[in-house]
């Protein structure tokens, strides 16, 4: 374990053991033991049907339960609640004790934190007087929904913010990427489906009291959450089954060229390096980091088959049919409505230069889309240190001479200084060149005998033995 994760954990589990230690001495009367039963079993249900997330999380809809049972039995046994649920969901998982420790104590200051926030704003628990329906009728109506809500707040912040960062460490992933890409989606969604956190605590002591509703009740109030979380489901599959389609649909193309296996996912690290370090939000960063992968999607076309295998220089009409492979990649991209306007846009001019002479409609400087021009860098980067046939790869400085030699005719100058002056830009360079294998030389039929064509590539140091870069 990270001594960063190691702290974490050992903060967060400090203040879980704090929260309760503080909340035993205010408890509110025991609830009973088929209060604590019922409330921690529903919780675990929920929490056992969950769906995975991003980043190896999880998302389940058992803050209602939690949320609930705070309200209605205060900082204490709503911590102990929230603790026990999700020790059984843990331990049902098989997670590992630091996991175990982390996600408990998580949920423990999530609940009791928040009640305590609003407890020193003045509520009183149970929040809410259930038992007589007149009282929900009463001046302090609105006071105690809104200290419903800031404690319904405070749970999610904590929660989300506590596991975005755990997993950003653990990971070496930037914080505000994890939290934007795991919860921003679903978080809106928490918030107004925590409300019926106070549905469920009506119908349960409306239970308790014995006026007729029962179980029956229990589990009408359950039914919406259940609901909920199957949309979550949902969600999340159509996320999935997305994803698994544009690897299904990149395999396919480079299995037509193998000098280029790995292209496309190398090209979206690159760029989504790029993205971050020029500052774009995390959501941006996503949509550019799709572009990427997507962006040669139309060489799946037969008629490029032949022109992707050929060894030696193409002609200018075979050139002039491959460049429509970046207009082919945009048609097919629009075909799936979410990724019409920005992706669908850098894929068709990640080929536009910044001086105007790119393809397919000639566009310059600013009026290319930002996406594009990213991928043009990182497009053109990973043909320069990948071995092809025809030559081998250049070594780092040797790439980032050429970025500069062509700053500001080819290529963006900002992206360009942004490019090579990261070092985050520069490690992904590296990783991505180290990573690939050394390509066998390809031996060519030359007279009576024959040449290695690895014997024909230049030493790198000689700037004008270096061969011209092929990128379509």
């Amino acid at each position: 374990m990270k001594l960063r994760v190691a702290i974490l954990v050992a903060l967060v589990t400090a203040l879980a053991g704090a929260v309760l230690l503080l909340g035993w001495h205010g408890r509110t009367p025991y609830p009973g033991m088929w209060s604590v039963v019922s409330f921690t079993l529903a919780a675990f249900l929920l929490e056992k049907s969950g769906n995975d997330l991003r980043f190896e999380t999880k998302g389940s809809t058992s803050f209602v339960v939690h949320l609930a049972g705070g309200i209605l039995y205060g900082p204490f046994w709503g911590s102990l609640f929230a603790g026990l649920s999700t020790v059984l969901s843990e331990v049902e998982q098989q997670k590992n004790g630091a996991k175990v420790l982390f996600n408990v104590a998580q949920r423990v200051v999530a609940v009791g934190g928040g009640l305590f926030l609003i407890a020193l704003l003045g509520a009183t628990f149970p929040l809410f007087d259930f038992h007589s329906a007149v009282t929900l009728n009463g001046s302090d109506i609105q006071r105690n929904v809104l200290l419903f809500f800031l404690f319904a707040i405070f749970y999610f912040a904590f929660n989300t913010v506590a596991v975005s960062l755990v997993v950003a460490i653990s990971g070496g992933r930037r914080f505000r990427e994890v939290w934007t890409l795991t919860f921003r989606g679903v978080l809106g969604y928490d918030i107004g489906a925590s409300f019926l956190a106070l549905f469920l605590a009506w119908l349960y002591v409306r239970f308790e009291d014995g006026v007729g509703i029962g179980a029956v009740g229990f589990a009408i109030a359950l039914a919406p959450i259940l609901l909920i979380r199957h949309i979550y489901g949902l969600y999340w599959k159509l996320q999935s089954s997305g994803r698994e389609l544009l690897d299904l649909m990149v395999k396919a193309i480079e299995a037509r060229d193998p000098y280029t296996s790995g292209h496309s996912v190398r090209v979206a690290s690159l760029a989504k390096a790029i993205a971050q370090e020029a500052k774009m939000s995390a959501e941006e960063v996503e949509l550019v980091y799709t572009a990427a992968i997507l962006h040669d999607v139309g060489k799946i076309h037969e008629e490029f088959a032949p022109l992707l295998r050929k060894d030696s220089k193409l002609t200018p009409e075979e050139t002039a049919l491959l460049q429509t492979h970046s207009v082919k990649s945009a048609d097919l991209v629009g075909i799936i409505s979410g990724f019409r306007g920005v992706v669908q846009d850098a894929v068709r001019s990640h080929h536009e230069r910044w001086d105007g002479g790119g393809y397919p409609d000639g566009l310059a400087a600013e009026e290319i889309p930002l996406g594009a021009r990213i991928i043009m860098i990182s497009d053109t980067t990973d043909a320069m240190t990948t071995d092809r046939p025809y030559r081998k790869k250049l070594p780092i400085e040797a790439v980032v001479s050429e970025l500069q030699k062509y700053r500001g005719t080819q290529f963006d100058p900002r992206l360009v200084d942004i490019a090579v002056s990261s070092m985050a830009v520069r490690r992904v360079m590296s990783e991505l060149q180290s990573s690939q294998p050394v390509t066998e030389p390809k031996v060519i039929e030359g007279g009576s005998k024959k040449v290695s064509s690895r014997q024909q590539v230049p030493s790198w140091r000689n700037r004008a033995s270096w061969p011209k870069i092929r990128v379509f």
